[in-house]
């Protein structure tokens, strides 16, 4: 309320042109009973300029609707206001009339309220009270008859009746991997022969690991050398000598002789002899 004049100051500041009054009327109207103040009549009270009046106005609005018509966009008192409203940030266009806005205002986007006939429920006036609403937040006060807007509350998801089963089924299947992965293993172990312990070498055998010449190995390699460890056995322990078994020899037959003799006496063996020779004798 400003406390010079008693007056309550509006949410929303209406710029328009006076020929379009009584559709704008209309329209104020339409936005009380949806909960907002509105300054719209420009009466002027005594012991205040017109000039003091609307730029008390302009401070104290939350909101300006500049309703562009065939005769706002060539008012100028109707572009300075709506400039006023641009550079402070609360400004909203309104078509009235299928009209081009003035330079600077044709970039904004504009609701439109042209076939617009005064009732409530209409798609355009909805959309309107929806953009005021997006700026300013809902109305204090609603006027009787008028049901305020209501926030909807995001939804809430539904918990699934199969979220407990599905999570008992996926230990379960778990439970089995590692039952099924544990025996595989087990079987695998089970399946592979022990190895067998090395041979033990001869006690008698002596391994000496001699150490490098010093004339051919250089520092670093004296360095990286592992030192030499002599594995020594018993010493001077005499192997016993292997005996052999004779093989007897199988008698030549018989035939075996008879060529000898012939070859003997200067006969050569024939070509059967000399293969018998060579196989059986």
């Amino acid at each position: 309320m400003d406390l010079a004049t008693g007056n309550v100051m509006a949410d929303i500041f209406l710029s328009y042109n006076e020929k379009d009054r009584p559709r704008v009327r209309q329209l104020a109207q339409a936005l009380e009973r949806a909960g907002w103040s509105v300054w719209w009549d420009r009466r002027v009270p005594a012991g205040l300029t017109w000039r003091s009046l609307l730029e008390q106005e302009l401070q104290a609005m939350r909101c300006m609707l500049v309703l562009w018509s065939a005769n706002s966009v060539k008012s100028e008192w109707v572009c300075e206001e709506a400039t006023e409203g641009r550079l402070l940030g609360r400004l909203i266009p309104v078509f009235i009339e299928r009209v081009r806005p003035p330079a600077g205002f044709r970039e904004v986007q504009a609701a439109d309220l042209v076939d617009w006939d005064g009732t409530h429920d209409t798609i355009g006036l909805q959309q309107l009270l929806d953009d005021i609403a997006h700026k300013l937040g809902a109305p204090a006060v609603v006027a009787e008859g008028v049901a305020p807007p209501t926030p909807v509350d995001p939804p809430h998801p539904t918990p699934s009746p199969w979220k407990p089963w599905g999570v008992a089924a996926a230990l379960l299947l778990v439970a089995v991997g590692i039952y099924l992965g544990v025996g595989a293993v087990t079987r695998r172990e089970a399946a592979v022969p022990m190895a067998s312990p090395p041979a033990t070498s001869t006690p008698s055998a002596t391994v000496v690991a001699e150490p490098p010449s010093p004339a051919m190995s250089t520092a670093a390699d004296t360095a990286a050398a592992p030192t030499p460890i002599a594995i020594a056995a018993k010493p001077n322990v005499k192997l016993p000598p292997i005996a052999t078994v004779a093989t007897p020899k199988r008698p030549l037959p018989a035939r075996c002789n008879a060529i000898h003799e012939r070859q003997g006496l200067g006969e050569a063996p024939s070509a059967a002899d000399q293969a018998f020779l060579n196989q059986e004798c």
